[in-house]
C-alpha cells in the first residue's frame, strides 16, 4: 500500500468503533450513519490486510491486529490533540485588543473582577475594561462589547439584534451579620421582627425589592438605597437582615442564612451581545470565560441550608 492511497480518516472510524463497540454508538458520536462508518472499517481492512474487527451479535469486538492498531492510534491522537491545545494557546497569548463587559456592581466584584488574573494569564494582550452602571449600556451603540445581566433583552431593545445565552441562575436567600442572627430568638417568624435593608423607592419595582417589601408585610426598611453593593455592607455591619446573592454570602463568615417559609427569588443570568460581534475571537473569548465562572462559582451556592432549630449555623 502506498501512503497516497492510505486515508487517515478512516482512524477516526475505526477509533469511535472500537471505543462504542459497536456501529450505531460509533455513528452517533461522529454525527454520520452506521453505513458510513462500515464503509470507513472496510476499506481500512482492505487497505492494511488486515481483519480489526469481529462482528458479533451484541457489538464489534477488536481482534488482536484491531487492539494494536487502537494503541497506535491512540499515540497518534493524543500527538495531534496535544499540537492542536498547543497552538490553540499560542493563539491564545497573540490575541490582543480590548473587550467592554457591562454588569452591576455585585457582579464585578464578587465574580468577574476576582477572576480576572485567570483570564490574563490565558489572554495576556486582551485588555478588559469593565463599565458599572444602574442603566443597562446600551450595545447597540456600542457603549460595551458584551453585557452580563440578570435580564434578557427586551422588545424594547430590538431582541433580534442580539444574542443572549443564559448561563445560570443568580440565586438569593436571606442573610443577616451571624451574631446579630445568633442572638435573636429562633421562632419561626423571629425574621419578620428584625430590622432589614432593601432597595430604594427609585427601584421598588425591582422583583427582588418586591419581594422583600411583601415578605416583610410593608414595614419600611432600616436602610435603602439603589446598590446591592452598598446594601451587602449594611447587613454586614449589622444594620439589618437583608436578600443577597448565595454565591456572595454563603463564602462571608461574616454572615449567616437565615431560612424563610417562603419561595426565594432567583434571577436568570445573561450574556448578551450584539449579532454583529458574533464572529469576534475577543468577545467570544470573554463570554466562555464568564460561563465558566457561572458553573465553578453560583452553582456552589444554591442549595438551601439550616440547623436543626431552624437557623442557619457555620
Amino acid at each position: 500500500m502506498k501512503n497516497s492511497d492510505f486515508d487517515w480518516n478512516d482512524l477516526k472510524y475505526f477509533l469511535a468503533v472500537a471505543r462504542h463497540g459497536g456501529l450505531t454508538g460509533a455513528a452517533a458520536s461522529l454525527d454520520t450513519s452506521p453505513s458510513t462508518v462500515s464503509r470507513h472499517i472496510a476499506s481500512l481492512e482492505k487497505k492494511l490486510g488486515n481483519t480489526l474487527f469481529v462482528r458479533h451479535q451484541t457489538g464489534y469486538a477488536m481482534t488482536d491486529d484491531g487492539s494494536a492498531l487502537f494503541s497506535r492510534t491512540e499515540q497518534v491522537e493524543q500527538a495531534v490533540m496535544a499540537t492542536e491545545r498547543s497552538a490553540a494557546q499560542a493563539a491564545q497569548r497573540q490575541m490582543s485588543g480590548q473587550v467592554r463587559l457591562a454588569t452591576t456592581e455585585m457582579l464585578a466584584l464578587h465574580l468577574v473582577v476576582p477572576n480576572l488574573p485567570q483570564f490574563h494569564s490565558a489572554y495576556p494582550r486582551l485588555q478588559v475594561e469593565i463599565v458599572v452602571a444602574l442603566v443597562r449600556a446600551n450595545l447597540t451603540r456600542r457603549e460595551a462589547d458584551l453585557a452580563l445581566r440578570v435580564v434578557p433583552p427586551s422588545e424594547d431593545d430590538d431582541a433580534g439584534d442580539y444574542v443572549a445565552n443564559r448561563i445560570g441562575d443568580l440565586r438569593f436567600a436571606m442573610y443577616g451579620e451571624r451574631r446579630a442572627v445568633e442572638s435573636v430568638s429562633a421562632k419561626a417568624a423571629a425574621w419578620q421582627e428584625m430590622d432589614y435593608v432593601s432597595w430604594d423607592e427609585a427601584a421598588a419595582n425591582l422583583p427582588v425589592a418586591r419581594w422583600i417589601a411583601s415578605a416583610f408585610g410593608g414595614k419600611r426598611p432600616l436602610f435603602a438605597c439603589n446598590s446591592m453593593q452598598a446594601q451587602y455592607t449594611a447587613i454586614r455591619a449589622g444594620l439589618g437582615i437583608g436578600l443577597l446573592p448565595c454565591f456572595v454570602a454563603d463564602r462571608d463568615p461574616a454572615l449567616a442564612r437565615i431560612p424563610v417559609p417562603i419561595a426565594l427569588p432567583s434571577n436568570g443570568l445573561w450574556l448578551v451581545y450584539h449579532r454583529d460581534l458574533k464572529g469576534s475571537q475577543r468577545v467570544l473569548a470573554l463570554r466562555n470565560f464568564i460561563a465558566e465562572l457561572a458553573v465553578t462559582h453560583l452553582e456552589e451556592s444554591d442549595a438551601p441550608g439550616g440547623g436543626a432549630d431552624g437557623w442557619v449555623r457555620r
